[in-house]
Parts: C-alpha cells; structure tokens; sequence
C-alpha cells in the first residue's frame, strides 16, 4: 500500500498545502441509485481490532458491496500496528477511495502512538507556544504521511476551538491553539495544509466552537448558550475555503440551534450559517453519533435521518456500544426510506454525495 498521494491527484492542494472543496459534477452521478449513494454517506466503527475478527470481515464485506464509505477506528481498535494496518488493508480492498478515519490529533487524542513507532504528536497548546507555523506544517505532513503508511486517509482533527482553562474537554487537555483566533488560524491551518501534502483530509472541529463549553458531549446534552460568543465562529470563518471536512458539535446553542435541537440537527447552523453566511462548500460530518449527547436522547435510526435533514454530508457511528454487524444495511435502508417518504430528496443525497466523493477523489490510495 502505498503512502504517497500521486502526483496528478495531489498538484493543485500540495501547491495550495491543502485539500480545496470541489464539487464534483452531477453527471458523475446520475446513475446511481439512492441506496449507492446512502452507504457512501456513512463512515462507521467496528469493534474488533483484527483483519481475522469477525467485526471486520463484516464491515469490509459492506464497504465492498457500496453498504458503507468507510471505516472509523477508534482506540480499542489500535492494539498492534500490523494489525491495525492489516485491517485497514482489508477494507480498502473493497474499495481504494474509502474513507479510513481516526483521530490522530495529538497529546491525549493521538490513536496511533509512540509505543507503536508513530511520531508523537504534542497537544496544540504546546505547538502553539513552541513551534513555528511552518515547523508545525512540516510536522503534521510527517504524521501524516506515517498515517497513510497504514492505511488511514480521514484525519478527525484538528479543533478550531478557542481555549478556556477551565473547559473539561479542550482546555483541560490543551487541544486549542489558544486564546487569539488568529494564531488558531495560523496553527490550525499548517494541520489541515500539512496533512494535505500527505494525502489526508482533515475535518475541523467542532462548529460553531466547543471550547467555552462547561462539559463534555461523549457524556450528555451540552448547551453552550450562555458562555459563547461570536468569536468562535471566526477561525471556522477563516479557513472555510481550505478545511476539506468541518465537523459540527453536538451542542446547543439558542441562537443556531432550531428548537432545543443539538447543532449536529440544526439546518440554521449548518445550511443558514456554515454554508451561507460563512461560504463553506466542503463536507460536513457528524460526531460520533453514538455519543451521549446523541444516543441518551435520539433513536439511531431518527438520529440519522435528522442529521441529513439538518445538512450532514457524512455520518459518523461508531457501532461499538451495541454492536450491530448489519448496521451499515439498516442505516441504508433508513436513509432510501426516508428519500421515499419526502423527508429527505434526492437531490440533497446527490449533493452530499457528491462533496463526499469530490473529497475521496484526493485522498484514495
């Protein structure tokens, strides 16, 4: 498998450092059924750790049959390199344009470490204070090269979140640039260039800002309404003409939310606000949608379907809490269901699937 991105397929974002958002022409899929372009919408988990576990032969036979676009390995799935490399050689058998996600952010949210011959990778707030912008570049381009080097192409990182020290999931770990959106630009943008010229895309997170949040999604409903402020919109603002992937939070926020909607179902926030008044073209996926926030309060199959409704282009299900090996089967059939029963159309599948593949199209092996 091989760890550099062609040249032809990577010119233009090498020269620019980073993926730029393309559509992709409607032609292009104008064959396709609803059901083809469903599974491609779909990035999901596994609970194995194994090319020979029983999970991942699952996953690997529906990533083949066009029944899901790709693979998200989180940390119970990295137990040895050679397996994990094996796994994700499994799945891109089926398909070499699939999606391969991790996080490979850095300090405490690093799947692929040191113990394992990785480079390490130091939380945002040390590079920030440490390095120089294109030091920071150079070093995101060599983890991103060793990601491809095992098979992993989707990058969920880095946070675009402005730091608060006493946020218990961003500024408690360092995971933000800091405090000045501009230096947030600076630094996140040399993540999202260097892991560019490796060949892998980057989805910034979490929109419109989890940084002044007082508590963690994985863990509930999260409503930042009284500590955020218009100023953690402006990294995302910023580089909405180079993140190739945003991810959106599941949090709540009055002035973006619609109802007492989480942001991840919020058509105001992601239509209204991302794509129209901030220009963001690329695509958007979902957090996990097996988080707490999500899970505690939504029925999976609702909960795909809303994040649809609402303008997700990828969905992310982890599928680990209560294991479902024809999970990617039913996430389709709920998806054509909802097409055929006029809450979702067509022609918003087709756009989603559209900026998804325009984003496969760069980062395939």
């Amino acid at each position: 498998m091989s760890s550099r991105p062609t040249r032809r397929r990577f010119i233009t974002g090498a020269a620019a450092g980073v993926f730029a958002p393309a559509i992709m022409r409607a032609s292009r899929v104008e064959a396709a059924t609803v059901e083809a372009m469903a599974g491609q919408l779909l990035v999901i988990g596994l609970p194995g750790s194994s090319p020979d576990d029983a999970s991942a032969k699952a996953l690997a036979a529906h990533i083949a049959a066009g029944r899901a676009g790709g693979m998200l390995a989180l940390r119970h799935n990295v137990k040895s390199r050679s397996n994990l490399s094996a796994m994700a050689s499994l799945m891109l058998a089926g398909r070499s344009d699939a999606l391969m996600a991790i996080d490979q952010e850095g300090g405490k949210v690093q799947r692929l470490g040191s113990k394992m011959g990785f480079t390490n990778i130091p939380t945002a707030q040390w590079v920030a204070g440490n390095l120089s912008v294109d030091d920071a570049r150079a070093l995101y381009e060599k983890a991103g090269r060793e990601m491809r080097s095992v098979g992993f192409n989707l990058n969920l990182a880095p946070s675009l979140d402005i730091h608060q020290p006493d946020n218990p999931v961003i500024g408690k770990y360092g995971r933000s640039y800091g405090t000045d959106p501009e230096r947030i630009v600076q630094y996140g943008g040399a993540f999202i260039a260097g892991m560019g010229r490796a060949g892998v895309a980057c989805a910034a997170k979490h929109f419109p800002g989890h940084g002044s949040s007082r508590s963690d999604s994985h863990d509930g409903f999260v409503d930042v309404s009284a500590s955020w402020n218009a100023t953690e919109l402006e990294p995302f603002r910023a580089l909405a003409k180079t993140a190739p992937v945003i991810m959106g939070g599941h949090l709540y926020q009055k002035d973006f939310s619609n109802g007492h909607e989480p942001i991840t179902f919020s058509p105001k926030a992601l239509k209204t606000v991302l794509r129209g008044k901030l220009g963001y073209r690329g695509v958007i996926i979902t957090d996990d949608l097996d988080m707490g926030a999500i899970r505690k309060n939504y029925a999976l199959k609702e909960a795909c379907i809303k994040a649809l409704e609402a303008g997700n282009d990828l969905l992310l299900l982890s599928n680990s809490l209560k294991y479902d090996p024809d999970l990617p089967a039913q996430a389709v059939g709920w998806i054509s269901g909802a097409v055929r029963q006029g809450r979702l159309s067509q022609s918003d599948i087709q756009a989603a699937y559209n900026r998804v593949m325009a984003v496969r199209s760069r980062a395939r092996f």
